[in-house]
C-alpha cells in the first residue's frame, strides 16, 4: 500500500471514529428503554460495518482513480509527453564569436521539432530543465513581444553522449514575419564546462577591437556579453520556423550576445532591441542573470 493510499483511509478513519463518538454520545446522553438500548447499539453496529465496508472498498479501487489529482499534481513531463512532431532542419546553433564553444558543432544524428507556443507552453518545457531555467514573463520585458515559442533539437556528440538544444524565444514581429526585436534564451547541456580555461577578467581585451565584457553570474562563473558590430563578422544565428514547409532555419544576423555556463549548461543569449543600447544591456544583464539563477 503506498502513502497516497494510506492517506485516504487514515482520512476516511478519522470520519469513522467522529461518527462512532457522536453516537456513542448521543445513547449515553438519553435514558431508554433496555429494548431502545438495544437498537442504538444494534444502529451504531451498522453504522461501524457500513464505514469499514466503504474503507475496504476504497482500498481496492485502482490507484488512478483514489489519487488521481495527487497524481497529476506530482507526475513528472518528459521531453516526448510535450514534443511531438518531428521536422526538417540542418545543423544546429552556436556562438560564432566564442572559438571554445566550437565542439556544439559537432552534433549529428540531429532531430528537430516543431516549436511549441505560448508562455505556458515555455514554462512547461522549463519543468523538464528544473531549476536551471527561470523564465521571466513578457511583461516583465524591454519590449513587448507578440511571438513566444520554445523550440528543441536532440542530437548526439563525437563522443556518443546524447545533447538537448532548447531556444526560448520572445519576438516581436511584423505582419509580414520580420523579427523587428527578439530574445533568445538557449540552453544546451554539456559534459564539460567551456569556458574552464577562459580568461576571467572584468573586461576582456579583443584583438578585432569588439567589445567583451564580463558582468559575472557569480564569484566563480563569468557572463561575457558580447557588444553587436553591424559592419564586421561573428554573425549571431538563431532558430526561426517555417510552419508551411513544416522546417526550422537558421536566422544570421547581428546581435549582442551573452555567453555562460552554469551547472552543466551552456547559456547563449541573443537580442536585438530597440532604445539606448547602455540601458538596453544593464537591463539584459539583469534578466541573463535572473533566467540563469532564478531572483536572488
Amino acid at each position: 500500500m503506498d502513502k497516497h493510499t494510506m492517506q485516504v483511509l487514515q482520512d476516511v478513519t478519522a470520519h469513522k471514529e467522529v461518527i462512532i463518538q457522536k453516537v456513542r454520545q448521543h445513547v449515553q446522553q438519553e435514558s431508554y428503554s433496555s429494548k431502545s438500548k438495544w437498537t442504538y447499539r444494534a444502529f451504531t453496529v451498522m453504522i461501524t460495518c457500513s464505514i469499514l465496508f466503504f474503507i475496504a472498498w476504497q482500498a481496492t479501487q485502482p490507484m488512478d482513480q483514489v489519487t488521481t489529482e495527487v497524481k497529476d499534481e506530482g507526475k513528472k513531463l518528459l521531453f516526448t509527453d510535450l514534443f511531438h512532431t518531428e521536422v526538417e532542419g540542418k545543423d544546429t546553433t552556436y556562438s560564432q564569436f566564442f572559438p571554445i564553444s566550437l565542439y556544439l558543432s559537432q552534433a549529428k544524428n540531429i532531430k528537430y521539432y516543431a516549436p511549441l507556443q505560448g508562455f505556458e507552453a515555455m514554462q512547461s518545457v522549463g519543468t523538464l530543465l528544473g531549476n536551471a531555467v527561470h523564465l521571466t514573463k513578457s511583461e516583465n520585458l524591454p519590449f513587448k513581444p507578440n511571438i513566444q515559442e520554445v523550440y528543441a533539437v536532440t542530437s548526439k556528440m563525437d563522443d556518443g553522449s546524447q545533447q538537448t538544444q532548447f531556444q526560448f524565444s520572445f519576438k516581436e514581429k511584423s505582419y509580414t514575419g520580420v523579427d523587428l526585436q527578439y530574445i533568445n534564451f538557449t540552453v544546451t547541456n554539456v559534459d564539460r564546462n567551456p569556458l574552464a580555461d577562459y580568461v576571467k577578467s572584468q573586461n576582456i581585451e579583443d584583438t578585432a577591437d569588439i567589445k567583451i565584457s564580463n558582468v559575472a553570474l557569480n564569484f566563480m562563473n563569468p557572463v561575457l556579453f558580447r557588444e553587436m558590430t553591424p559592419n564586421q563578422g561573428f554573425p549571431y544565428i538563431y532558430y526561426n520556423y517555417d510552419a508551411a514547409d513544416k522546417r526550422i532555419y537558421q536566422m544570421t544576423t547581428r546581435a549582442n550576445e551573452y555567453y555562460s555556463y552554469y551547472n552543466g549548461y551552456v547559456y547563449h543569449i541573443g537580442y536585438q532591441l530597440n532604445g539606448d543600447p547602455q540601458e538596453m544591456q544593464e537591463e539584459m544583464a539583469t534578466i541573463v542573470k535572473e533566467f540563469i539563477l532564478g531572483k536572488q
